[in-house]
């Protein structure tokens, strides 16, 4: 038998027993309602790769435009199983998302979409020209229903030699990175890549705990990240590697009702979830008392935190909140799409911690740390982190995955910094993308073959950060950075003080963003948008004379901040309404999408006269 060299001939070649739960579905009472067992996942993969072989998709794009379903999970597997190009989408609805769908089918050209009936369906309702001529391939997971059975369908999965088993180089997915929504970036994954990443994480998290019944499942993963998303897909892939279940959970679910993601996480005995920080923020504001006391969350060992900025006060005020439900789990995190996924984690016996830093050195481009602070959730650290008004608070990520290195750089010269320098993250090892796929000018940009004369291939992240002691600090993105009478601001900086500034604001989300001087000339000149919490737009449509008095007060204070902590002084500050920020599918803000919204106009500035 051949060497094991993807991710479809290690789930056969090193099985569970196939009447454990892989993969389920989550009800309203959010617990398991329907489920596959691991010899059907694998069972129906195959069959389905046989389909595609037969119309033959091997070596082409199948686009998967599914919800957080199992059929998204066969799917899937069937694309690496056979040699397709898995090209991870989501449907549009009827708010939106058609507009990125059909960038990624406008590049990635399918030869065909694999989806249920409904799916389908929706599509053609929202966007009746999007698929036109491209084959269709429906499908439906012949799914066993949980609630109140006591057996699984059983099956042993067999392998069809009919179907040749991809090379290791061979590209298997093109995973579109949360950029612009127009013009979105293919990184291509290869089947090598992804075994790498996905060993990787399956070393650092595996678990003795396996399902053997369907009752209640114990020691597997919920995700409410959507599958589309490099996170949401790779939660997926680590429980199989693993031989966990992992459910599944409609994204929606979690933003209407974050208290779902968490009674999940109880009802199933997770070990293992995750989601951007602004996740966490929002059960913290979210669910009350009362839910909390009827939440056991000692089970949740692995809480993946990444996809956006950290912020040690939300560390602190998660743990603060919900450390009497048993969690002490909370695990920051650093990938990447052209990474495969993970880059660097906080590894289980670490403590968690932040690092306080000196803001002036920071703006200079030198972490100087003067303390760590160990995040226990304790009565001290219910607002956060105590920081005084010179000092910054910076969480690490932990240090590389094993077999990957990562180095810091000058972004100009390229040359290495020292430990506490910052400069570009920039990647070497197994997990790297081949490249941007029909991009060969943004491949070179991105994936130099060498740099300062050390041989890569490397990936450079477009991120700033610093290693200390081993670990990595992500400190925002480079493009982001603002220029400040000779000092390097960071956004995200310069954001959570904003939102800590003003109880109007105290819940919604901010972007600092630069652009063109009104003079003219070659300045720019720096905009706050600020979003206001919902309680408080509430307030305000109730009565114009609170809301008159709170927006000069809220300006002001926003105004103070900035210029005392930051030295900063705004050309204009907007304040906007809840979710009114474009945000990429994990939840982070589009910085250069709100820059262009602001010098269009574009934004409702609920203070304009």
């Amino acid at each position: 038998m051949a060497s094991v060299d993807t991710i479809p001939r290690l789930l056969h070649d090193d099985p569970a027993p196939p009447a454990d739960l892989a993969v389920t579905a989550l009800g309203r009472d959010d617990r398991p309602v329907r489920g596959l067992g691991r010899g059907m996942v694998l069972q129906e993969a195959e069959r389905l790769a046989g389909r595609l072989h037969a119309d033959g998709l091997a070596g082409r794009t199948v686009l998967i435009p599914e919800r957080n379903g199992l059929e998204y999970v066969v799917a899937f597997l069937a694309c690496l199983r056979m040699g397709a190009i898995a090209v991870t989408a989501h449907q549009p609805r009827p708010g939106g998302g058609g507009d990125r769908l059909a960038a990624i089918v406008a590049h990635s050209r399918p030869a065909a979409v694999v989806a249920g009936p409904s799916v389908l369906e929706t599509i053609d309702r929202f966007a009746p020209d999007l698929l036109a001529g491209i084959p269709r391939v429906e499908y439906e997971a012949p799914a066993d229903p949980l609630e109140g059975a006591t057996t699984l369908t059983t099956l042993v999965p067999t392998i069809d030699p009919s179907i040749p088993w991809p090379a290791p180089e061979a590209i298997g997915l093109l995973q579109y990175t949360s950029g612009s929504t127009r013009d979105p970036s293919p990184a291509a994954l290869s089947h090598a890549s992804l075994l790498a990443n996905g060993t990787a994480m399956r070393g650092l998290f595996d678990d003795p705990g396996r399902t053997r019944s369907i009752g209640e499942p114990e020691g597997g993963i919920v995700s409410w990240m959507p599958l589309y998303h490099d996170m949401g897909l790779w939660m997926v892939l680590t429980a199989l590697l693993m031989k966990v279940p992992v459910h599944l959970m409609e994204p929606e679910a979690f933003v209407m009702r974050p208290a779902r993601w968490l009674r999940a996480i109880s009802n199933t005995r997770a070990v293992h979830s995750g989601g951007p920080c602004s996740a966490y923020e929002r059960c913290v504001e979210k669910i009350d008392a009362d839910t909390r006391a009827r939440l056991d969350l000692s089970s949740w060992r692995y809480a993946f935190n990444g996809a956006e900025p950290i912020r040690p006060s939300t560390l602190a005020r998660f743990q603060a909140a919900f450390g009497p439900c048993g969690f002490a789990g909370m695990t920051p995190c650093y990938g990447l799409a052209e990474h495969t996924l993970l880059v660097s984690v906080r590894r289980r016996d670490d403590l968690l911690r932040s690092r306080v830093a000196d803001r002036t050195a920071l703006d200079a481009g030198r972490l100087e740390v003067k303390r760590t602070v160990e995040i226990d959730g304790g009565p001290e650290q219910i607002d956060g982190v105590p920081l005084a008004e010179d000092e910054v608070g910076v969480v690490p990520c932990g240090g590389a995955i094993e077999g990957h290195e990562i180095v810091i750089r000058d972004p100009e010269t390229g040359r290495r910094m020292p430990d506490g320098g910052i400069g570009e993250i920039t990647l070497r090892g197994p997990s790297i993308a081949s490249g941007y796929f029909g991009r060969p000018e943004a491949t070179r940009e991105t994936f130099p073959r060498e740099i300062d004369g050390e041989p890569g291939p490397w990936l450079r992240s477009g991120d700033l950060g610093a290693m200390f002691e081993g670990e990595l600090h992500v400190l925002g993105r480079r493009k982001d950075l603002l220029i400040v009478d000779g000092r390097n601001v960071h956004p995200s900086d310069v954001e959570a003080t904003l939102e800590s500034a003003h109880p109007a604001v105290s819940g919604g989300r901010s972007a600092v963003v630069p652009i063109p001087a009104d003079d003219g000339d070659s300045s720019e000149a720096i905009v706050a948008v600020v979003e206001i919490s919902r309680d408080t737009h509430r307030t305000w449509r109730r009565d114009a004379t609170t809301r008159a008095e709170m927006s000069k007060t809220a300006v002001a204070g926003l105004e103070a901040a900035a210029s005392r902590h930051h030295g900063l002084r705004f050309a204009r500050v907007l304040v906007v309404p809840p979710n009114a920020l474009p945000r990429t599918t994990s939840g982070k803000i589009r910085r250069s999408e709100v820059a262009a919204r602001v010098r269009a106009g574009d934004f409702e500035d609920l203070l304009a006269d």
